[in-house]
């Protein structure tokens, strides 16, 4: 027993000692570029924002290497941004805004590269996601509202109210004009944006909606819930299509390829799978070793690229494109990878600024 014990504690001991480690990387919280090693760092082709439970914020430069056919990923900063676990990362423009269960929304310049400093009083739960359209952002919360806030001076404008539970996602309409969210209460919101009051609402059943996604044209949504995904029309909200899985899904965007859509999920049983719109899971990429927490697509030199991250700790980077014309059905290498060693939350990820 005693044994049991010792190992325990010298399991918790090399555990803590690793956070200190990463912590004590970084000199200066307040800044993008915390790591003075990393200063004279080439400017990357991408950048992936990762969020964690450990509360740091990682930001890693992406390059193209080996005539292009690999990828290097290399910690630019990490910023120890919370005081609690973070819930979600969102990048608009050259803002990066992190929330998390602290119930504070921190602000960064990416281009400039420096910090704007915090938003906090306006939730009183925590964070569960953030979304920017054009001039403003929309940050939602477990205490059942959504705020409007206007970017060009963080001035909070107004809380949208309409959940009687925690809210679990947002979507802006590529307009910008209405948005929709789901929330543990089982119902999908529809608000328009214009007036700042709810559309519509509509119930889901028994199933709750973890995340709600439109589709590029905006004339369908996706809602995720925890074995499945609905796509909806937008005209008359009846289902339009399924995709079905055992294993429990946690994320979920969409892409396109040569004018077609898809979907890409993460799940459970540690596989990522590619769904055409006739609900067929029609790839599936295996490489984490967990399950697979969050995901994002990006474009970058005209090819379309998603990073993947899992609890696990390592973020991983997949040419779609590649993928979902090759003839395997499961077996696919990863273009680059980068290992946190911390629980990842979330993610996203930005092209380089001129």
């Amino acid at each position: 027993m005693e044994n049991k014990k010792r190992q325990r504690s010298e399991e918790m001991t090399e555990s803590q000692a690793k956070k200190k480690q990463i912590l004590d990387k970084v000199t200066d919280s307040s800044s993008l570029l915390p790591v003075s090693a990393l200063l004279t760092a080439e400017e990357e082709d991408f950048r992936v924002i990762v969020g964690t439970y450990e509360r740091l914020l990682y930001g890693l430069n992406v390059n193209w290497i080996q005539e292009k056919t690999k990828l290097r990923l290399e910690p630019i900063f990490i910023i120890p941004a919370h005081t609690g676990c973070i819930r979600t990362v969102s990048v608009g423009g050259h803002f990066l805004a992190s929330g998390s269960s602290d119930e504070i929304i921190r602000l960064y310049d990416v281009k400039k590269r420096k910090e704007y400093g915090s938003l906090g009083g306006h939730h009183s739960g925590d964070i569960t996601d953030i979304k920017f359209h054009g001039k403003y952002m929309l940050s939602a919360s477990e205490d059942h509202t959504i705020n409007l806030w206007r970017t060009k001076d963080w001035e909070y404008l107004k809380t949208l109210k309409g959940h009687k539970a925690k809210v679990n996602s947002m979507a802006i309409h590529p307009t910008g004009k209405i948005a929709l969210s789901v929330g543990t209460d089982r119902c999908a919101i529809v608000w328009n944006l214009m007036t700042g009051k709810k559309a519509s609402i509509n119930k889901l059943g028994r199933d709750e909606g973890m995340i709600v996604l439109w589709n590029t044209t905006g004339d369908k949504y996706a809602i995720m819930f925890d074995k499945k995904i609905n796509v909806y029309n937008v005209s008359d909200a009846q289902v339009a299509t399924t995709m079905s899985h055992t294993s429990k899904f946690h994320t979920i965007k969409y892409f396109v390829l040569n004018d077609e859509e898809y979907l890409i999920s993460g799940h459970e049983d540690k596989i990522i799978r590619i769904w055409n719109l006739s609900g067929e899971c029609i790839k599936e990429i295996k490489g984490h070793k967990l399950r697979v927490k969050a995901l994002t697509v990006i474009k970058c030199d005209e090819r379309t690229l998603c990073a993947s991250a899992s609890s696990d700790g390592v973020v991983k980077c997949w040419d779609l494109e590649s993928i979902v014309q090759s003839e395997s059905k499961d077996e696919f290498e990863c273009l680059g990878e980068y290992d946190t060693k911390c629980r990842i939350t979330c993610i996203d990820a930005h092209n380089k600024f001129s």
